[in-house]
This record gives C-alpha cells, sequence and structure tokens, in this order.
C-alpha cells in the first residue's frame, strides 16, 4: 500500500498522475478481471494490479462529437475494496453508483474533451459523476 492513499502499491498509484497512468494501460499493468458495463460510449470494468492485485473500477465514457468528430473522452479509474469489487462484480452495486465509492478517495483521473489535444491527468478525490456517454 502506498502511504498517502492506503491503496496499491508505488507503480498502481504512483503520486505522479501520468507514470500511473502509464502502468495503468500497459499490458502487464493492470488487467482486467471482469466487464460490468461494455457499451461502445461507457464502458465499467473491475481491475487488478498486477503487482499487488489491488481492486479498481474503471470507468470509460465517450461522448461524440458528431460536427468535428474528436470525440470527447473520459476515464477514472478509482482503488476499491475487495468487497466492493464482489459488489460491482455480482451486480449488487450498480456501475451507475460507482461514483458514490468516490468519496473522499483519490482516484485517477484522465480527461480528453473534443477541444483539447492530449488528456489531462490528474489525482482528484471526492465523490465523480458516472454518466452514459452518447
Amino acid at each position: 500500500m502506498t502511504e498517502s492513499t492506503g491503496f496499491g502499491c508505488a507503480a498502481c498509484c504512483a503520486e505522479d498522475a501520468v507514470v500511473a497512468r502509464a502502468h495503468h494501460q500497459s499490458h502487464t499493468g493492470v488487467r482486467v478481471e471482469q466487464m460490468i458495463q461494455d457499451d461502445s460510449h461507457f464502458i465499467v470494468s473491475v481491475q487488478r494490479c498486477g503487482l499487488c492485485s489491488q481492486a479498481f473500477v474503471n470507468v470509460f465514457t465517450e461522448y461524440v462529437d458528431w460536427v468535428a468528430s474528436r470525440d470527447a473522452q473520459y476515464r477514472t479509474v478509482l482503488p476499491i475494496t475487495d468487497a466492493e469489487a464482489e459488489e460491482l462484480k455480482t451486480g449488487r452495486l450498480s456501475p451507475h453508483r460507482a461514483g458514490a465509492l468516490g468519496h473522499g478517495r483519490r482516484h485517477l483521473q484522465s480527461d480528453w474533451p473534443s477541444e483539447a489535444g492530449e488528456p489531462s491527468v490528474y489525482w482528484d478525490s471526492g465523490v465523480f459523476e458516472v454518466r452514459e456517454g452518447r
């Protein structure tokens, strides 16, 4: 566990958000344990770090830009307890309520609005809103 968060390791919960994101995007870093929802513009999965087995809920939302074809993309990666992972996997916790897990907990955020040239990647805390893309 990292000292600052009580979750994860120095790779999956690195202080530098860009370093943490790179670990989450690598094929050996974090693996999908179970897809919860897999739609074209809204994807929710429970994932695990390959180094420390920390569980995460990963929420991806995309908003189609019908005019300029520059779809806005948002991703939130929140460390969760094994009990919370089980609730998501068994359907006792809806993906739409996943944001309630984030209250007071640090989560990795990647925001790529339509007008941006690249995503902004940062750690945030508090409740995050879970909305389906369109």
